[in-house]
């Protein structure tokens, strides 16, 4: 395993991060933070202050932080310290939705659900790097065959080029995605750490 050093992006914010850092982690972590508030009960202007509220606690917090491969990964961090700053919230405000986040029964059902929001937020942080990295075209017609399923020929006809280079756009953007994803993937490997 490399040293957290400037190649990971919690690396780079603990070493003092730019501007770019910080709104890279937050583009990373909001939907995910977002969607969890939502997910037990709060409104959408609810869950939108609480995980504005959650980032602004790690902004002070992460420069602080040591990292250790015994005390787990940061995935693993951020998923406690959300479900108890959102007790935290509830119990000043809402107390009948408390239950939903302590009962142990619930608990798989939230570790599910945590992990499906997690794998969703980094596939689109993996297709909104592709996108920038391939031709407008390129990723309109991924776009328009793999996401919005429109069939090859009419990909083809709508973008005035051949079905070819539909399949070749296809594959650019995958490709790029998965190198997106492999840096993710290496990058939370890295992030084991402890407060």
């Amino acid at each position: 395993m490399l040293g957290l050093g400037t190649t990971s992006l919690l690396g780079r914010i603990r070493e003092g991060g730019g501007q770019d850092d910080w709104k890279a982690l937050v583009a990373r972590y909001w939907r995910v933070i977002f969607g969890y508030a939502r997910h037990h009960g709060l409104s959408e202007t609810e869950a939108e202050d609480f995980t504005q509220d959650l980032l602004m606690e790690l902004t002070r917090v992460l420069p602080e932080f040591d990292y250790n491969k015994e005390h787990g990964t940061f995935r693993a961090y951020l998923r406690t310290i959300t479900s108890r700053r959102l007790i935290d919230r509830l119990r000043s405000t809402r107390s009948e939705l408390i239950p939903s986040l302590i009962h142990e029964p619930q608990a798989d059902e939230v570790h599910r659900w945590w992990e499906q929001e997690w794998r969703q937020a980094m596939l689109r942080q993996c297709l909104d790097e592709a996108n920038t990295s391939v031709e407008p075209k390129t990723f309109q017609a991924f776009q328009l065959l793999v996401i919005n399923g429109m069939p090859p020929k009419e990909v083809a006809s709508f973008l005035d080029t051949s079905v070819d280079s539909v399949y070749q756009a296809k594959a650019r953007v995958i490709k790029h995605a998965r190198m997106v994803f492999e840096r993710l993937q290496h990058e939370e490997e890295d992030n084991e750490w402890a407060p």
